[in-house]
């Protein structure tokens, strides 16, 4: 149930929104191996002015992507391999561009999705159809 926020100093546009949504929604399903189904992807804009870096407007579009995950679901290599085509697939998408993507591991008990913890949901998937842990 992986959750994956991208903000972005680029210019607002729905083709732009649904091709970053496509491509990270494809790597965080290929390298990070999660459900499709249960992948969430947020984009959001910010506009060059808000943006900074050692106090200077970016010189190029920036962007922070930000994937949460079960925290040892995924291998060292896994989240590496993560991180660097996240960023070739935003500097494609974006043209000139630097930016920042973090993997971050939450524990199974301190996070879920519709009130139901992913701890609780594994273990609901390991019981038989109609009994609780």
């Amino acid at each position: 149930m992986p959750y994956v926020s991208a903000t972005l100093q680029a210019a607002a546009s729905p083709e732009l929104t649904a091709r970053v949504i496509g491509t990270l929604t494809d790597l965080t399903v290929e390298l990070l191996r999660k459900e499709r189904a249960r992948t969430t992807v947020v984009v959001q804009y910010v506009p060059g002015g808000q943006w900074a870096r050692g106090g200077a407007a970016l010189a190029v579009r920036g962007y922070f992507v930000e994937v949460k995950v079960t925290a040892g679901t995924n291998l060292r290599e896994d989240k590496a391999r993560y991180v660097r085509e996240v960023n070739r697939v935003l500097q494609s998408l974006l043209g000139e561009a630097s930016g920042y993507v973090a993997v971050e591991e939450l524990a199974a008990d301190s996070w879920g999705y519709t009130g139901v913890t992913q701890e609780l949901h594994y273990l609901n998937s390991k019981l038989p159809n109609g009994t609780t842990p």
